[in-house]
């Protein structure tokens, strides 16, 4: 009986002792005295620091486009960027419509904007403060995105950075309003000096960008420029001709994902940083007294490792593709592919907190990847669309044939009978956007 009652005693306290073990081994290895030491953050993940004086950033310039009448853009931008704008303040109010977000990557804007020549006339004339500030952007020199500044939170707010990012509206606005004064001009030659505006801004604005939503805009709106300079020029006589500085690349820092994966990074290690000051909020708002004792002692939630293992990540990104482009960026994007795990990706025996939230915070940035990718093929099939301009219909297809072009990259360029052909990576993560990017050729 006496041995019976001992191994009854094993078989119930075994188990309980052993998942006791278990529990303060989990604890030994989770509690605040788990964590790593501070290091450093590795330069390459830095933000790009700004050199410009405010007044000759003319990323403040567009920062204060609506700003009222007789107040500097420059001036207002600044006071916007820091809060400290009359909210009451009369702003120019921004040409709205379908036509003014016309997409070019699915429709022809030129014969889109000249049906609409008398309505679009009509709105820019109403705003034709606005258009000269367009004019003056684009004609400046120096823009540098700043850092974007963090609102105050207020108690009980949920943990977080809470960030003011840039207004592009306006930009975005300008960009099109740039592009209508080209399509509906009187002749060629004045349509080629809208056109160049146009494409200064997209440059200023392309030289200056380094956060993701920055550089993703710019990525779009260049991209739309190129699609609709050659819809226009499909449509000229063979005699006009571009200024060739509107052939030349757009900067490497546009074209490569280094400057937006170290602006990510910031965000995010801003993030989990300003966690670890929760407390007793890491679990929610109302946590019981289980969760305050363990946000208390930060069990689970190792910051310090959560912030070097996110060190580490993206880290690794920028050196396997900080410095490609095109082609080659979208090969390693394919491969960096996180595979993802539902059954068992987040059970971790360390840190298992700050492993989660390292894990939901990752998002698919493989689709910006090949969306930058496709910016730069798509760039290289402007410059073609308008060589193969020059050349006899009946000839295009043997001076297509012998173009120098990598296999990679000619496997993404389809010459049609009256357009060049760009086949997007983009579509193949996100259905909604078009397979194929049409750059219209001259007819015969």
């Amino acid at each position: 009986m006496r041995r019976a009652f001992k191994v009854l005693l094993w078989v119930v306290l075994g188990p309980l002792g052993l998942l006791l073990l278990v529990a303060l081994a989990w604890v030994g290895f989770n509690g605040r005295w788990a964590d790593a030491a501070p290091q450093p953050v590795p330069p390459e993940l830095l933000p790009r620091a700004v050199t410009l004086a405010p007044p000759d950033n003319a990323f403040f310039d567009g920062q204060g486009l609506r700003a009222p009448i007789g107040v500097a853009p420059n001036d207002w931008g600044q006071r916007a960027w820091r809060g400290e704008t009359d909210k009451a303040a009369e702003l120019l109010t921004l040409p709205a419509g379908d036509a003014w977000r016309c997409n070019s990557t699915r429709d022809d804007c030129v014969a889109r904007w000249r049906g609409m020549a008398a309505d679009l006339r009509a709105q820019m004339r109403s705003a034709s403060l606005f258009g000269e500030r367009c004019r003056a952007l684009a004609g400046d020199m120096a823009f540098q995105e700043p850092w974007p500044p963090r609102r105050e939170t207020r108690p009980g707010d949920e943990p977080g950075p809470a960030w003011v990012f840039p207004q592009w509206a306006p930009l975005g606005t300008c960009v099109s309003w740039l592009q209508i004064e080209g399509v509906l001009a009187s002749d060629a030659a004045e349509a080629a000096q809208a056109f160049a505006r146009a494409d200064a801004l997209l440059r200023l604005l392309a030289g200056g960008s380094q956060t993701l939503i920055s550089q993703a805009i710019t990525w779009n709106k260049v991209q739309r420029h190129h699609l609709l300079l050659a819809q226009w020029s499909a449509g000229q006589s063979a005699d006009t001709r571009w200024p060739a500085g509107w052939m030349a690349p757009m900067p490497a820092r546009l074209l490569e994902p280094r400057l937006w994966m170290a602006a990510e990074f910031g965000f995010q290690r801003a993030m989990i940083a300003d966690i670890q000051h929760g407390g007793e909020q890491l679990f929610d708002r109302e946590p019981n007294l289980l969760q305050r004792w363990a946000g208390r002692w930060s069990l689970g939630f190792l910051p310090e490792a959560t912030l070097q293992t996110l060190d580490a990540n993206w880290l690794a990104n920028i050196h396997a593709m900080g410095g490609l482009q095109g082609v080659a960026l979208a090969h390693q994007a394919r491969v960096a592919a996180p595979v993802e795990n539902p059954l068992f990706g987040f059970l971790h025996w360390r840190n298992p907190f700050g492993q989660v939230l390292l894990d939901v915070a990752r998002p698919q940035y493989q689709s910006f990847s090949l969306r930058q990718a496709d910016l730069a093929v798509s760039q290289v099939a402007f410059q073609f669309s308008q060589q193969l301009n020059d050349v006899p219909a009946r000839d295009r297809a043997g001076w297509w044939a012998r173009q120098p072009l990598p296999a990679e990259l000619r496997e993404r360029l389809v010459l049609e009978p009256d357009a060049l052909v760009a086949l997007s990576w983009r579509a193949e993560v996100d259905p909604k956007e078009p397979a194929r990017l049409r750059f219209p050729l001259r007819p015969g």
